[in-house]
């Protein structure tokens, strides 16, 4: 995707940005601790010199180690090694029944047992919103959860700043979480360049707790980032890097994660579409140049239901991230851009991850063998073209001009913009998921998915 002096001159553009531009934090306590350690701050903005930037990259561990309740070793982030896990944070669930409802706290228990009988995802999460909790009691109720019924690390994070706490009690009722991680806490920058005061207080716990990290910066190209690609790995890259500073003063060495979950506005956000997993596959260059573990979302169908699209978007995205290295991969299961989980797509998902691995499935093989010859979705002939990396495609003057917490969606930028950038994010035609052969292959993995799925259940 990247040539390294073009990964350099988005480094730069984001230097650029931290310093000139600034982040915007609503946590005054992280504003303090930026202060302290040599960033300029201004009202709510912080302005956070190179050489503070520089600093703290030497301080991220280029290796975390992960544990599953018994202590065991679990998994490794880092290098080229992947760990896949379910999608988080789902409003809807589409249980075994194939009923699509709001989600119980019985049902994120079921959901984690199926999920401990899939052996290619290292790692759990707490991918639904539980709705028979009251709300200032899900974030933890839902880990509890995920920590009742399985062993495997998981991944959550917080919806409150008083979360963490309390998060952070029920994980010591079960390990030594301190000594031997066993979560995993995301943190997500409302973009452009804004923190919110929870979620800088859950960065900067974490840090102190020796809990790892993941910043999610979640780029949205027209709407809430630059519309080129370039321009929005530059965002990206300044809302992982100032997580990475906010980390590391609050504590030298924090385990951190550079992640993202990058989309484009639909009815629901698109998170399969070709630009977005062109998008993914950079900033994951991105992170490895300067030794971080990633992470991505991948795997999360743009369909409304389990069919043969949402079989392809995850079979191709999920193999991506693998053959890419992404460190960790969170989508299994996920529909409608991260608003859906369901347990079906779920071991479909778990399915497509063991071949990853194994590239023992013929079934899965021939799906992509289908998406290669026929350029389906266009996701290969759009993956081979090159990102265009300029003055122009940086979009410094207009990350500048839209600032920390402004929006890209005024008419003149529009314009401007999508004039001379829209093709680096057209629309492929989806008609090319109803291709009869894809069907057939789909429906193969939803019989096996679904026998699969009977007997787990049977056995709980």
């Amino acid at each position: 995707m990247l040539r390294n002096r073009e990964i350099r001159e988005i480094h730069e553009a984001a230097l650029q940005v931290l310093e000139e531009v600034g982040v915007m934090f609503e946590s005054g306590e992280a504003l303090q601790i930026l202060k302290a350690n040599g960033a300029e701050v201004r009202g709510s903005i912080a302005h956070i010199p190179e050489k503070l930037v520089g600093e703290c990259l030497k301080k991220v561990p280029s290796s975390i180690s992960l544990y599953n309740l018994d202590g065991g070793l679990s998994c490794r982030l880092g290098d080229d090694e992947v760990c896949f896990n379910p999608g988080s944070t789902a409003s809807w669930y589409i249980d075994e029944n194939g009923e699509r409802r709001r989600p119980f706290y019985r049902d994120m228990v079921r959901f984690s047992q199926v999920v401990e009988k899939l052996p290619f995802l290292q790692m759990q999460s707490t991918a639904l919103v539980i709705q028979d909790v009251e709300e200032d009691l899900r974030a933890v109720s839902r880990l509890q959860a995920v920590l009742e019924a399985s062993r495997k690390p998981v991944v959550t994070g917080v919806f409150r700043e008083d979360d963490f706490d309390k998060m952070k009690n029920v994980l010591s009722k079960y390990t030594d979480f301190s000594r031997k991680p066993v979560a995993i806490f995301d943190a997500c920058p409302n973009s452009p360049l804004r923190w919110s005061r929870h979620l800088s207080h859950s960065v900067i716990e974490c840090a102190r707790n020796n809990i790892p990290s993941t910043i999610i910066s979640m780029p949205m190209p027209f709407i809430c980032s630059p519309p080129t690609l370039a321009g929005s790995l530059v965002q990206h890259h300044a809302e992982n890097l100032s997580g990475i500073v906010l980390a590391e003063c609050a504590e030298p060495g924090a385990k951190i994660i550079y992640g993202g979950s990058p989309s484009l506005q639909a009815k629901n956000p698109l998170m399969s579409h070709p630009g977005v997993l062109k998008l993914i596959l950079a900033y994951n260059q991105v992170g490895k140049y300067f030794r971080i573990p990633t992470h991505a979302y991948l795997g999360v169908s743009d369909s409304s239901m389990v069919d043969e699209r949402a079989f392809v978007e995850s079979a191709y995205c999920l193999t991506k991230g693998k053959e890419a290295g992404v460190n960790v991969v969170s989508g299994p299961g996920m529909l409608e851009g991260e608003n859906t989980q369901s347990i079906l797509k779920l071991v479909i998902d778990g399915f497509i991850c063991e071949n990853a691995f194994t590239r023992e499935s013929s079934l899965i093989n021939r799906v992509l063998e289908t998406i290669d010859s026929k350029d389906v979705y266009s996701y290969c002939s759009l993956l081979e073209k090159e990102i265009k990396v300029s003055e122009d495609t940086l979009c410094l003057s207009l990350i500048k001009e839209v600032g920390p917490g402004g929006s890209y969606l005024k008419p003149s930028y529009m314009r401007e913009y999508h004039r001379i950038f829209s093709s680096e994010f057209s629309m492929p035609s989806a008609r090319d998921f109803q291709q009869e052969a894809l069907k057939e292959l789909f429906e193969e993995a939803r019989r096996e998915a679904a026998l699969f799925l009977k007997e787990a259940l049977r056995k709980l």
